[in-house]
């Protein structure tokens, strides 16, 4: 396994250059990036229909890997296919990854996801995780967190809160399939590169979850998209762990949370937010770290 200990380890090396059609400060662009220089020219990547799916527009595809591009419904199943081909044809060597959004993951694409997961297929799903249906107008999914506004759980007179219900557990769902489970920070490039590498040795399926910061969703600045993936990790939004044989393990162990008022401040998603549905996600967010924290190098599923 490639091990990676600061920054200088990092390959200058790209394989995602310029010509891309994403946003400025798209945070899963930037984690395609970061990805392919751990994987590295001899990778397929296994695309759903989503926000990445404008990234290769013929002739201008900032990629240097292959790409396949599918329905937004079977991504894994596609992999499992690709990877099945190429072991067939001699190339098992070939890096075959997902890189799909949370819509195409907790939702439309889940079965299939939980299909290749249980039948431990040797394929790394990505993640990019922005916390909505971002390629659409950015609405409500089941990893939109408790409190955001989304085109479809607009903030009014009788629903002040936005989106009431609590964002799907994907990591634990997904450590249930006793499958190798992480979560991933632009802000942490060295932590998201070394779990990488290890799900790229792994004779097994691998999830990374990357919180994939979305300026236009979330409505900020996009010269902070790095400042806000470090402040999702310290105020709790977003911890770093892994689960691997249902132990789970704390990346960034912080004996104190920071509060969530400057990660919400930052944001328009969450600008209107009244004060109890501030106090509704500190708790919840209070909720999990500690339940993360007992759980800590301990079986969690």
């Amino acid at each position: 396994m490639q091990e990676f200990k600061s920054l200088k380890d990092i390959p200058e090396q790209d394989y995602f250059t310029g010509g891309s059609s994403a946003c400025a400060g798209c945070g899963p662009s930037l984690g395609l990036k970061l990805a392919l220089k751990v994987l590295g020219p001899e990778t397929i990547i296994i695309n759903s229909a989503g926000c990445m799916t404008l990234l290769p527009l013929y002739p201008n595809t900032p990629l240097k890997a292959s790409w396949i591009h599918n329905a937004i419904e079977n991504a894994a199943s596609t992999a499992a296919g690709a990877r099945h081909g190429l072991d067939m044809m001699g190339n098992g060597d070939m890096n075959v990854v997902v890189y799909a959004g949370d819509g195409a993951t907790y939702d439309i694409g889940f079965a299939s996801l939980s299909a290749a997961a249980a039948k431990n297929e040797r394929i790394i799903y990505i993640c990019y995780n922005n916390q909505s249906y971002g390629n659409t107008g950015f609405q409500w999914s089941t990893a939109t967190p408790y409190g955001s506004e989304t085109k479809t759980t607009p903030r009014g007179k009788e629903n002040p809160t936005g989106t009431t219900i609590v964002n799907k557990d994907m990591l634990k769902i997904m450590g249930a399939h006793r499958v190798y489970a992480a979560t991933a920070s632009l802000a942490y490039p060295v932590d998201f590169l070394n779990k990488l590498s290890r799900a790229k040795e792994r004779d097994g399926f691998s999830y990374i979850e990357l919180l994939g910061a979305c300026t236009a969703g979330w409505n900020y600045d996009p010269r902070l998209t790095i400042k806000i993936s470090k402040l999702a990790v310290r105020c709790g939004m977003w911890p770093l762990y892994e689960i691997e044989h249902g132990m789970l393990t704390l990346n960034k162990d912080f004996s104190e949370l920071k509060p969530i008022d400057e990660f919400l401040k930052m944001q328009g998603r969450y600008r209107a937010l009244p004060p109890d549905g501030v106090e509704r996600l500190q708790a919840l967010i209070n909720e999990h770290w500690a339940e993360l924290k007992e759980y800590n190098k301990q079986r969690y599923v």
